[in-house]
């Protein structure tokens, strides 16, 4: 993210004896916020079952709302909340049309936020190329008909009746999805369960495109440049409804995996951020977090380069991140952010007038703290300033493999206490290991396949448990992440490239706003662990504020080398260089897990320990993921 977050003074704090909106929309002036935010788990004609309920949107739109509201400073009676059986088709469409038609005025910025099941129906006017609308399901959506749906068309509609030109639509649903995924107790995927044979086809209709058919646009926005979407996953992909655990896996919440790291990200975001930029933060965590979808945000919208929710001479109410203190008596006080944000106990806040409080316990919507110095009143912000990172295993669920397999992979996997195998299948796991005929299969929570055709000899267990200890790594690295970097850093390949085959060459690019010394560290596809920089030839290679730094200079490149898969180089800039022990004779340091924790302690004593807590003012981290293909 671009940019150093400023202080500014929320109105909102001051109390007003008369509210904005008594005097009614035609006579307000200035520029303000509205949203309406539908979240739906519990469907009323449909089963608690894959491709039926869903665990996770009501709590979306919860945390949409506090992001909203808390965060970027939406009046709270501005935000209208459909949850469940609210959100029928009927109540949707008096929101947009009636609620946001009548309140909202030209230069307000609209936000509508959709968490819940996506699906299609047959195109009655001849616009879609596959024969097919798509469309959003609302709480009386019906499996064998689709009279109640919303379609793409439908939508745009309604869209097309705001005043303004400067909406937002977030959409946490799938329309289609051709990939192949498992079905797994910690993840359903948002698209209704319909089959289209069974639907009566409208005469004139267009025919059916086959399910493995990729399409190419949503159909939502219909080219329209002052709607600006965001969704969860490409129009042929499944988005998920995933399980979030906290430490060891105990605890948790459900939700979207789109709708959860993009609301991390705009509770991180400074003021300046754009919609692009935190998209990009959010695609990022998602990949850091091995989730197989990729969202998308409109191409040619010029809302995508604004800054957050900007509205035409209004400040935003955002500085840096900050929680606002929702209750505070004796020495405790409760924030109002919870498990969503990824907090955990011992993570140490501090308030603008120097109070410092630490964190007992993390819940779904709030967080308790102990006030460790300082005194505390309801209203005061207090920033994350030090974070407690977890020494949590790989947890691996091995319910299904038969015993001469489980204790042949025990035995190989005696001394890497960071992967824990789990016997009980209820028990969440970050991976499950099944059988498939004559093979054993690596799914992840969500599903979808990591690693296949592994033998069912105890013999092979070794090359599992070598899958499994790079896995491991990969987590170790990937949980590394700075919840409250406060300046711009980035790190890109060179010529926007995504996608290398094998032999083609390959740089970095790397930008900050902040001077410090690089870290580069890349997660190959095979899974192993290499360090670039620091390396043999370039012990501490230092960054300029606002310099561009490419590496390898010159002409020098790396070359994509096999096998073909998805990768990832995870970069950190720290105000004093690591050291990293590189064997006699190589240019780079490469190995698993141990060299993973090798590079996280090094960061974190770089950034300074307190007790149990790093400190976060002082380092900050940025990924770019990659593929090599064949």
């Amino acid at each position: 993210m671009k940019g150093l977050a400023r202080a500014v003074v929320r109105l909102s704090a001051v109390t007003l004896t008369v509210p904005l909106l008594a005097f009614g929309p035609a006579d307000r002036i200035a520029p303000t916020h509205w949203a309406v935010v539908i979240g739906i788990s519990d469907y009323i004609h449909l089963e608690d079952v894959e491709g039926g309920d869903l665990p996770g949107p009501e709590h979306d739109a919860r945390r949409v709302r506090d992001v909203l509201v808390m965060r970027a400073g939406f009046p709270e009676e501005n935000v209208r909340m459909l949850i469940n059986a609210e959100a029928t088709k009927a109540a949707i469409q008096e929101g947009i049309t009636s609620w946001l038609v009548q309140n909202a005025r030209p230069g307000d910025n609209v936000v509508i936020w959709y968490s819940g099941h996506g699906s299609q129906m047959w195109d009655e006017d001849g616009d879609e190329s596959d024969g097919l609308d798509e469309t959003l399901a609302p709480a009386d959506v019906i499996a064998t008909s689709t009279e109640n749906d919303i379609s793409d068309d439908e939508f745009n509609d309604w869209l097309g009746m705001l005043p303004s030109e400067n909406v937002i639509v977030f959409l946490d649903n799938c329309n289609s999805g051709t990939g192949t995924r498992d079905a797994t107790p910690f993840s359903r995927g948002r698209l209704l369960d319909r089959d289209m044979d069974r639907i009566e086809h409208p005469a004139g209709a267009a025919r059916r495109a086959l399910p493995t058919q990729p399409q190419d646009e949503s159909g939502f926005d219909a080219g329209r440049t002052r709607v600006l979407e965001l969704a969860a996953a490409q129009p042929f992909q499944m988005a998920v409804d995933a399980f979030f655990p906290e430490a060891e896996g105990r605890e948790g919440f459900y939700g979207g995996a789109f709708t959860t790291f993009m609301v991390q990200q705009l509770w991180k975001a400074p003021e300046d951020v754009t919609y692009e930029e935190v998209f990009e933060e959010a695609y990022e965590a998602l990949k850091r977090n091995r989730f197989q979808q990729d969202p998308y945000i409109s191409e040619d919208v010029d809302l995508k380069s604004l800054p957050l929710f900007f509205v035409d001479g209004a400040t935003s109410g955002r500085g840096e991140m900050a929680l606002p203190v929702t209750e505070a008596g004796g020495r405790t006080a409760t924030l109002g952010a919870g498990l969503a944000l990824g907090l955990t106990p011992g993570s140490v806040f501090e308030t603008d007038g120097g109070a410092r409080l630490v964190v007992s316990t993390v819940g779904q919507g709030s967080t308790r703290t102990r006030i460790a110095s300082g005194s505390v009143s309801v209203g005061d912000r207090a920033r994350l300033v030090s974070f407690v990172y977890g020494d949590s295993p790989l947890l691996v669920n091995v319910g299904s493999v038969e015993t001469r397999l489980f204790d042949a992979l025990t035995q190989e996997l005696i001394d890497a206490p960071s992967v824990r195998l789990i016997e009980d299948e209820a028990d969440f796991s970050h991976l499950i290991v099944r059988r498939r005929g004559d093979a054993l299969r690596v799914v992840g929570s969500d599903g979808f396949l990591r690693h296949a055709e592994i033998g069912v000899e105890p013999a092979d267990m070794a090359r599992l448990a070598g899958i499994l200890r790079k896995e491991s790594a990969a987590k170790t690295l990937g949980d590394m992440e700075n919840p409250a970097q406060g300046f711009g850093f980035d790190v890109r390949l060179t010529g926007s490239r995504a996608s290398f085959g094998i032999g083609e060459e390959l740089s970095f690019e790397i930008e900050s706003d902040r001077d410090g010394y690089v870290t580069l560290v890349d997660l190959g596809t095979d899974g192993t662990v290499a360090v670039l920089i620091p390396n043999a030839d370039d012990p501490a290679m230092r960054v300029r504020a606002g310099q561009v730094l490419r590496y390898p200079g010159g002409d020098l490149a790396f070359q994509a080398l096999p096998p073909a898969g998805g990768g990832m180089v995870r970069a950190f800039l720290t105000e004093e260089p690591i050291e990293v022990d590189i064997p006699r004779g190589e240019v780079y340091a490469s190995g698993g897990v141990d060299l993973a924790a090798e590079i996280t302690e090094a960061i974190e004593q770089a950034a300074g320990v307190e007790g149990d807590a790093v400190r976060l003012d002082n380092w900050g981290t940025a990924s770019v993921v990659y593929e090599i293909t064949n």
